[in-house]
């Protein structure tokens, strides 16, 4: 055994997760390897599922699975991993048919193991006629399909929003941006004032994806959400649509304000700075959210929220937005018994256990409880469905992904311009899915 790989558990155990950097972590504990053996806990006669997620996904499912076996006699087996070790051995599992009843499978077609690359490959169980199917938001509802079919259900939802200390915003007496060019103007108020305008830490380059997501969710996806199909029929690319030259050109605008030398800083770093109030805004996922607050003297009070935009149009503004699915393994001899506790986790109440045990945004789309949610001043829009899927779960492999982590570094340290960028990205695109 070694650490870090898949962990086989039973109800008696417990987990907690890790969250660093605005990324979930996984969690580092000794395991043995997942197999489905068709054995559970509980009684021998009792009715037995397997599943097989990550470790949030875990926790949040740590009490559900404990009220679903008392309340239906059902002995759940819960194994799970790190997402890029579990995207790993999950492939090799639904190859040799020791796969988990129940998977946690990536949005869209992001993964080899995604919802869109499995749907496609009959591997998954089509879910379209489930009761909670069409209470999906348009964001989920795309990354959830396979063609016309949903084959996976979304247990919680992350957001993009950007972070403001609200005593930074009430001593200089700024308002909340509601469009670009407020943006603009707000940050360079802070830079006068000497404050950082939007607190940013590139290294590794994981943080600046998330601003091309949260500009593209609405000048993209706001205004073609058919675009990645048409990309796909490569009947147009990155370079073609203004809309992405139009992302990347805001992208290097706004790096003007972010951390001096961003490239360099840790994102842990840039949030602190936020927290002392040394800077006024912060792009972040919710996720990272209760870490934030963890950094203020004055906990999450200090802090705010609002959808970043992209244009000058308040009511175009979108929220991207990530779920996390689960979904039925097709070749699964439990395929009614996993649909059913799919069901059970759609209701309302258990929705809301979920969403509160990891601090996300609801998965089906119930109205969230705004009562002590971080992400109270955006909850209208996401509720009334102002979303975006994450632009790189549409795309068709990771290398694209990889080649924007790259090749946008060297963007903002002016080593190439946007022109080069965005035929790196076609060039990886047309790759197409593995």
């Amino acid at each position: 055994m070694r650490r870090n790989d898949v962990v086989r558990r039973r109800r008696a155990r417990t987990a907690r997760t890790a969250l660093a950097g605005g990324l979930i972590g996984a969690l580092a504990l000794s395991g043995c390897g997942f197999a489905n053996t068709g054995d559970g806990g509980g009684g021998d006669d009792a009715p037995k599922l397997t599943t097989y997620t990550s470790p949030e996904q875990n926790t949040g499912l740590e009490e559900l699975y404990a009220a679903y076996e008392e309340g239906e006699g059902v002995s759940i087996d819960a194994s799970f991993a790190a997402v890029e070790e579990l995207n790993q051995q999950l492939r090799v599992q639904l190859t040799s048919g020791t796969a988990a009843d129940l998977i946690r499978v990536s949005p869209g077609y992001s993964s080899p193991v995604s919802a869109g690359v499995l749907g496609d490959a009959d591997e998954l169980v089509d879910l379209s006629d489930a009761s909670w199917a069409s209470r999906l938001d348009d964001s989920s509802s795309t990354l959830a399909r396979s063609g016309d079919r949903t084959v996976a259900f979304p247990v919680g939802r992350n957001a993009i929003v950007m972070a403001y200390n609200t005593e930074v915003f009430e001593e200089l007496s700024l308002e909340v941006p509601t469009t670009f060019s407020e943006l603009l103007a707000v940050s360079q108020e802070l830079e006068d004032a000497g404050k950082t305008p939007i607190a940013t830490g590139l290294t590794g380059g994981v943080y600046l994806q998330f601003y091309v997501y949260a500009l593209a969710g609405t000048l993209v996806y706001g205004e073609q959400p058919d675009l990645d199909a048409r990309m796909r029929e490569g009947s147009t690319s990155f370079a073609e649509e203004a809309a992405w030259t139009e992302v990347f050109d805001k992208l290097t605008q706004l790096s003007a304000y972010f951390t001096p030398d961003a490239l360099g800083v840790p994102p842990e770093q840039a949030l602190q700075s936020l927290a002392r109030g040394d800077a006024g805004m912060s792009l972040i996922v919710s996720a990272a959210l209760p870490q934030l607050a963890d950094y203020a003297p004055g906990g999450a009070d200090t802090f705010d929220v609002f959808a970043m935009p992209a244009n000058d149009d308040p009511a175009s503004t979108l929220v991207p937005t990530a779920p996390d699915f689960l979904a039925v393994n097709a070749a699964s001899p439990r395929v009614d018994e996993a649909r059913a506790f799919l069901d059970f986790l759609a209701e309302p109440e258990n929705v809301r256990r979920y969403a509160t045990a990891l601090n996300v945004l609801p998965g089906t789309g119930e109205v969230a409880d705004a009562g002590d949610s971080p992400l109270a001043s955006v909850l209208p829009m996401i509720d009334s469905g102002q979303t975006a899927p994450y632009a790189n779960y549409l795309w068709p492999n990771g290398d694209t992904q990889q080649e924007l982590l790259q090749s946008g570094q060297q963007l903002l340290s002016g080593d190439i311009d946007v022109p080069t960028l965005l035929d790196r990205l076609d060039e990886q695109y047309a790759k197409g899915t593995p």
